[in-house]
């Protein structure tokens, strides 16, 4: 099983020695925090068109200072990619340490729902060679325990798969970008709707879950 743990940002220590870094330091992770939650919004909003400088307007930084960081927008959709993947571990992580086993994946789902966006996919796919789908590998293990857990606990129907779960978050996350509002969130109707048909009491499906390179192709938009 892969060992939980977060790595550790991936931020470049300012020049200068002794108390003096430790100013620049915190002030250039506060800049890459500003950057990548911006980048995410940005590219739920405008899709992968949108322009770097529209990004670094909305981190409040300077474009140099956002192009020293991220070259290219792919380098910087990278960066929010993994950004996703560190927050979904932790989520794992959290509900494994604190959730009772009866409740596990669906708290597992309902918190994954409520973080927001990084991309909206279901409108383009990336114009650059994306990974989105290789983080799967990583959390599986994790979302494969909390899955275990439940049917233990015996709230979760026993046909259901990782893949499954993945799908809903790729539903329910999908009609969010698209529908909701302030005021109006279908998603959520849809979600609650979808979280019941997870437990007990079903006639089994009539056929087999997707296979963890279908649901690989599905994310990766191949």
């Amino acid at each position: 099983m892969i060992r939980r743990g977060t790595p550790a940002a991936d931020v470049e220590p300012d020049a200068g020695t002794g108390d003096e870094e430790r100013p620049l330091r915190r002030d250039a992770e506060v800049n890459l925090g500003r950057i990548l939650d911006a980048a995410r919004d940005v590219f739920a909003e405008q899709g992968y068109d949108a322009h770097m400088e529209a990004i670094a307007t909305r981190a409040d930084v300077g474009v140099g200072t956002l192009y020293r960081r991220f070259p290219t927008k792919a380098d910087l959709f990278s960066a929010v990619v993994e950004a996703a993947r560190r927050r979904t571990r932790e989520i794992a992580e959290e509900v494994l340490a604190d959730v009772a086993a009866d409740e596990a994946v669906f708290e597992f789902v309902r918190r994954c729902i409520a973080v927001p966006s990084v991309w909206r996919d279901t409108i383009s796919a990336p114009p650059w060679a994306s990974t989105r789908g290789t983080g799967l590998v990583q959390i599986a293990p994790l979302l494969a325990e909390i899955v275990e857990r439940s049917k233990d606990a015996g709230t979760l129907r026993a046909e259901v798969e990782v893949t499954d779960i993945v799908m809903v978050l790729k539903a329910v996350r999908s009609i969010a970008d698209l529908c909701d509002t302030p005021g109006q969130k279908p998603s959520q109707r849809f979600l609650e709707l979808t979280l019941d048909g997870l437990r007990p009491g079903h006639a089994a499906p009539a056929h087999p879950p997707l296979s963890v390179a279908q649901l690989a192709k599905i994310l990766n938009r191949r």
